[in-house]
């Protein structure tokens, strides 16, 4: 039995999941995910997200207590210390490529970020069905996609909140300046022809002041829209301008146009160490700040 640990938001779900998934599918195995720890994140002063990948046509086998126990610590007290000392300690929260972690076998429980496409990439289709929402459509949806389907459409997506508000998650993370942004619109203007840009954000405020768009700018900002709707809506694009975000990581990664021009930010993270599979091949990288 595989048991994906999930934590973090719907980005880092994603991320979790596709992994656990691809070692479920090479091994022959059951996976299982473990929920409830996203419900004790703000206890270890992570901020709560809920479980989100209910959303998708995803495997949706949730482990049991008894399941995540045996697994988790299969030698007890042992168990519980090495893995103290592992995340504590060694503060190994497998967010770079780990390849070997690609031949593991046997009861496992995954307990990390997985942030690399190196890790799925060869179950793509098998994702692409799986990430797909259960739900029809919405009215906002539609209205967002009608006007996406007959133009060279360009989602940009400027991730602000606690990037920028929490001194912490500002000194790990960083947050995409202005500067990012007009490069990587200059550079999508030099290369397709007209693009409209869907501006994605969780503050539509600081993009109006501080972004200098064309007037054809479309602002993805009805209220009733909800998150995995708006991931749907930009991998719906036909390219993609991402920020140091696993949201929008997504919605470029999901995106099916063969002739894609995706524009991610680098480096990805300020203090935290990252490694240059986080992001496809394909992908262009521009300075963030």
């Amino acid at each position: 039995m595989i048991i994906v640990n999930l934590k973090g938001g719907i980005g880092n779900q994603m991320f979790q999941y596709a992994f656990g998934r691809k070692l479920a599918l090479k091994n022959d195995d059951v996976l299982k995910l473990e929920t409830a720890g996203l419900a004790r994140a703000n206890d270890v002063g992570d901020i709560y997200r809920p479980f989100s990948l209910d959303a998708f046509a995803i495997e949706k086998n949730i482990a049991t207590p008894e399941e995540v126990r045996q697994i988790k610590y299969p030698y007890g007290i042992v168990s519980k210390a090495a893995r103290w000392v592992n995340f504590k300690i060694l503060k190994n929260t497998h967010t770079l490529f780990e390849p070997e972690a690609l031949n593991w076998t046997g009861d496992l429980f995954l307990d990390g970020y997985w942030q690399s496409p190196l890790y799925f990439d060869d179950i793509r289709e098998t994702l692409l069905q799986e990430f797909q929402l259960l739900t029809p459509l919405s009215a906002p949806v539609l209205k967002y996609k009608s006007q996406m389907e007959t133009v060279p459409s360009v989602s940009l997506h400027v991730r602000r909140g606690d990037y920028a508000s929490n001194p912490q998650v500002h000194r790990e993370f960083g947050v995409c300046e202005a500067s990012y942004y007009q490069a990587a619109i200059t550079r999508v203007v030099e290369v397709v022809k007209n693009p409209v840009f869907l501006i994605f954000s969780d503050d539509i405020a600081w993009v109006k002041e501080h972004l200098a768009l064309p007037p054809s700018a479309v602002f993805v900002e009805d209220p009733e829209l909800s998150d995995v709707e708006e991931l749907a809506l930009m991998s719906m694009c036909k390219h993609n301008i991402i920020a140091n975000s696993t949201f929008s990581w997504w919605g470029a990664w999901l995106n099916q146009n063969p002739d894609k021009i995706v524009i991610a930010p680098t480096p990805w993270f300020d203090s935290i160490p990252y490694d240059k599979n986080l992001t496809s091949e394909s992908w262009i990288l521009l300075p963030k700040s």
